[in-house]
């Protein structure tokens, strides 16, 4: 096992039974000043609660381009980028298509969009780069949810991610609506590290990203957190834009409704914060899902 030679801030994945640890790092690095890509509100919610929507970021236009060229995307590659499709475990259904920052076109250009630019850095206090995309899909009736995770526990564990200076836009394709997978978040666990019990597989992540074996925090540690910030369902019209802290507990439950589900999922990583070994995996994981 790859093993980094920096002492870890965030063990996990250790033999241990986890642990709960108290985030080392700020959530927002710029202070506040009249000109931010944010407001003085909207900087202090993301920095308690861990995240923040948006709702002025895409134009009605700009949104059915977007819608056009996931569709089109989506069907193209699955025959011509194989290596990045992740199906439904039980249907040859798209659950998850990768790197789509590094696709020619729409989806490309989207990943530079000026606001989503300026707001990074701000809440980052430097530039950036993305870490990781992704075109997410969840079928109507039908389409696979995720369980409560933090995406820093895996970023870190399996792409040797330092710290916790990185953020997703997630931009949602289609109306967020109150019913069976909803985007759940529970607010102010982004200041709590959860460590995970359990040992990383070898290519764990062919199969953890059909359906989690390992990063799953402890029921117990979630009742804890779930008590102190409680559950907060995401509801917001398509072409939202949805920020949230890299340590954010968060997940979904199977798409139970007549409704489909989908967003482009961007995440900023600061370049001070690049990537080093993993600090739980034998290997790291592709380029298309880490970028190095």
């Amino acid at each position: 096992m790859i093993v980094s030679a920096v002492r870890d801030p965030y063990p996990t994945r250790d033999k241990s039974e986890g642990a709960m640890i108290r985030r080392a790092e700020p959530v927002v690095y710029s202070s506040w000043k009249k000109g931010a890509p944010l407001g003085q509100e909207q900087t202090e919610q993301f920095e308690r609660d861990g995240y923040l929507v948006l709702t002025d970021v895409f134009s009605v236009q700009e949104l059915a381009a977007l819608q056009a060229a996931s569709e089109r995307v989506g069907r193209q590659c699955a025959k011509e980028h194989a290596d990045k499709v992740v199906f439904e475990r039980d249907s040859e259904k798209i659950r998850t298509l990768f790197g789509i920052h590094a696709m020619e076109g729409l989806l490309k250009t989207t990943a530079n969009h000026p606001r989503l630019i300026h707001t990074m850095r701000y809440l980052l206090d430097d530039e950036v780069y993305v870490h990781q995309s992704r075109l997410n899909v969840k079928n109507a009736c039908y389409g696979s949810g995720f369980e409560w995770h933090s995406d820093f526990e895996t970023w870190h564990a399996e792409d040797g991610m330092p710290g916790m200076r990185c953020i997703s836009a997630t931009l949602l394709l289609t109306d967020e609506i109150s019913a069976g997978g909803a985007l759940k978040f529970i607010p102010g666990s982004h200041k709590t590290f959860v460590a995970c019990p359990g040992e990383t597989p070898d290519q764990d992540y062919q199969d953890a990203l059909r359906k989690q074996a390992v990063g799953k925090p402890p029921v117990l540690f979630l009742n804890l957190l779930q008590e102190m910030g409680g559950v907060q369902e995401l509801v917001a019209p398509a072409g939202s834009v949805v920020l949230f802290d890299c340590n954010l507990m968060h997940g979904s439950g199977t798409n139970t409704c007549d409704h489909l589900r989908a967003n482009l999922f961007y995440v900023y990583n600061a370049v001070s914060n690049a990537l080093g070994n993993p600090y739980a995996a034998d290997a790291p994981r592709p380029q298309c899902i880490a970028a190095r």
